[in-house]
């Protein structure tokens, strides 16, 4: 991992970042083409130093131009600019492989690298750019000809031992297979990444009509019943003289009035939760917790309801504020609505627990339960357990996608009769 990140911080520079997951993935393989071009040049002159009758001077100059401009690509790639590396890359390839494999035997297998130069030029480039991937494959057939066909050297020609051939047969093998290997590889990896892609858009966007027909279906329901409600009210309330009839009436309107607010909030939490980046931050749950509660404790449900914090005051996590709060405000709200009237003694408890890799959260009552055959049930959009529910249908749904943002999980525990336990976990 360590090499990686080295490798990654000198090709594309410390702090730089390329959000395509295939650019990325290109631009790594350039570089990396970049750094085995250099690392081979440095080789080469090394042998070219020892054998010192062959007359190193032209070559190792050739190799320290090659090499400037392998570095100029790497410099181009940190500044952002990997086309233009591209342009530098390939044609540099292809002409130092030419000049060697025109002044040398076929059989130190020079040629070799002139199919990894090929495959690269696809590999590096991108769909857009198949032309230039093209033009630069042509070239490098027409260098390959002209080295091995036509008897003209810009370097001196190079005679080799057996032993010599052979060690450079080896090195241009051992070179030139994983360069190819790592191209190939790559434009399968893409493929792969496009393939699971599109299996998870295809999924998402089954999942999002399917929401999206229930939504039309039960939202048309949820927003319609409570104004036709309070118009029904308006009418009754205008045909009655009694000021007392008139003001439980104008009561129960604002109750329907509060129920398509609570609904219309549902909604916008939805929403925001798809639409929003995560923002992570420092929170500090106890005061968080103590927040959340501030805002529900003068519901009329909550007024009997002991609300206890079984949490450090100074415990902090890492996490986005927003759609922990929507987590926490809508399963407080569930337990404060479904709690048991007949119970003397009503709570709601917050227990955490924090390890390195994230926290569990579980928020406890003694309410009224939910029945086994509704647990799997509940978190599903707009299911109620029954007609009477004061509730939109959308709370848990929304707690579990925005868990699910988060890359979390939720977990119910519940006895009809003793109460609910939702057990939280968020990574880090």
């Amino acid at each position: 991992m360590l090499v990686q990140k080295a490798i990654r911080n000198l090709i594309i520079g410390n702090g730089n970042f390329i959000e395509s997951h295939g650019e990325y993935k290109q631009v790594m393989l350039s570089g990396q083409y970049a750094l085995i071009g250099i690392l081979l040049c440095m080789l080469y002159s090394f042998i070219n130093i020892i054998q010192t009758k062959y007359a190193p001077a032209t070559s190792l100059f050739v190799f320290g131009i090659v090499i400037l401009i392998l570095i100029w690509s790497i410099i181009l790639h940190r500044q952002g600019r990997h086309c233009r590396a591209n342009y530098f890359l390939l044609p540099t390839m292809n002409i130092a492989v030419y000049l060697f494999a025109s002044s040398e035997s076929p059989k130190t297998g020079a040629f070799i690298f002139f199919i990894s130069t090929s495959i690269a030029a696809f590999a590096v480039f991108s769909y857009r750019q198949r032309l230039l991937s093209i033009l630069f494959a042509v070239f490098t057939y027409a260098l390959f000809i002209l080295a091995y066909f036509i008897d003209f050297s810009i370097l001196p020609k190079r005679e080799y031992s057996d032993d010599v051939l052979l060690f450079n047969v080896v090195v241009n093998f051992t070179a030139a297979l994983p360069a190819s290997v790592m191209a190939i590889y790559l434009m399968i990896s893409l493929n792969h990444y496009s393939a699971l892609q599109l299996v998870s858009n295809n999924r998402l966007l089954t999942k999002t009509n399917e929401e999206l027909d229930r939504f039309v279906y039960s939202t048309s329901h949820d927003l319609r019943a409570p104004l036709a409600s309070v118009l029904g009210l308006i009418d009754i309330a205008g045909k009655s003289s009694s000021p007392e009839e008139v003001s439980r009436y104008l009561g129960m309107m604002k109750e329907r009035i509060h129920s398509l607010d609570k609904f219309i909030k549902d909604i916008t939490d939805y929403s925001r939760n798809n639409r929003l980046d995560i923002q992570r931050e420092a929170i500090n749950l106890h005061q968080l917790s103590t927040e959340i509660w501030e805002t529900l404790k003068f519901a009329p449900e909550a007024q009997y309801i002991k609300f206890v914090v079984d949490i450090p005051d100074h415990i902090e996590v890492m996490a986005d504020k927003g759609r922990l709060v929507t987590i926490m405000s809508n399963l407080i709200s569930n337990a404060i609505r479904y709690h048991d009237h007949k119970k003397e003694e009503k709570f709601i408890k917050l227990r955490h627990q924090v390890n390195g890799k994230g926290f569990y959260l579980r928020i406890e009552d003694n309410g009224q339960g939910i029945a086994p055959e509704y647990q799997n049930k509940v978190f599903e959009m707009f299911f109620r357990a029954n007609e009477k529910s004061k509730g939109s249908g959308l709370g848990l749904y929304i707690v579990k996608e925005t868990i699910s943002k988060l890359s979390g999980t939720i977990r119910l525990e519940s006895t009809p009769g003793k109460g609910s336990t939702f057990v939280i976990k968020i990574p880090y």
